[in-house]
């Protein structure tokens, strides 16, 4: 007679199934994640957990631009020396994040929370382009720079802002980040180096 026991305890695989709720983390991931945890001392695996839980309870995004904080306007926003002409948009915080660590760029971001994926159900309207184009004009912007992931789905979302834009803002500069980064990757995950040049080197984004 087969017994009714389960071979992965219940705790494990509740774990790993709830993991795999985190957006981009697929089965695999949410494994890894969890043995990972698992593999560590217990009171450092639960400072980790902790840790993540004080960010989820105190995190929230920025009032003006949506990146993460824990006030209710982030500190570069709040910055007075931070250049109002000039802004950045990404896909999500950790690509601000990203480009703040060169030290390079100082000007303001906007964050989409995303990016124009048709197949995954995200269009235009679920992103924070509305809002953007509302702080362009109401800061007088001179420059906008799409620094959204070099993929499909970021140069698909960057068409879409440069082809509004440019039809919204006569007079605004409309750059893209060049090609420096290898096609399909994602700016959270780049080295610094490409990362710098990409930005540095950035172009014009001429009419289609």
């Amino acid at each position: 007679m087969e017994g009714k026991s389960r071979s992965i305890p219940e705790v494990l695989e509740s774990a790993i199934k709830l993991s795999g709720n985190i957006p981009l983390f697929g089965t695999r991931s949410a494994s890894r994640l969890v043995y990972g945890l698992l593999k560590l001392p217990k009171e450092q695996a639960l400072q980790t957990l902790r840790a993540i839980e004080e960010a989820v309870l105190n995190l929230r995004r920025c009032a003006k631009c949506g990146l993460l904080t824990t006030d209710e306007t982030c500190y570069i926003c709040k910055d007075p020396l931070r250049s109002k002409f000039q802004m950045c948009v990404v896909e999500e915080s950790q690509d601000a994040f990203s480009i703040e660590k060169l030290g390079k760029y100082n000007g303001l971001y906007h964050i989409l929370n995303g990016r124009i994926a048709p197949l995954e159900g995200i269009s235009p309207s679920d992103l924070s382009i509305d809002k953007l184009f509302e702080r362009i004009e109401n800061l007088n912007v001179k420059e906008l720079i799409l620094a959204t992931n070099p993929n499909i789905e970021g140069e698909a979302t960057a068409n879409y802002i440069a082809k509004l834009a440019k039809r919204q803002f006569k007079h605004l500069k409309i750059t893209r980040i060049s090609h420096g980064l290898q096609f399909g990757s994602m700016i959270e995950n780049s080295d610094p180096l490409s990362l710098e040049g990409s930005f540095a080197n950035r172009k014009t984004v001429e009419d289609t």
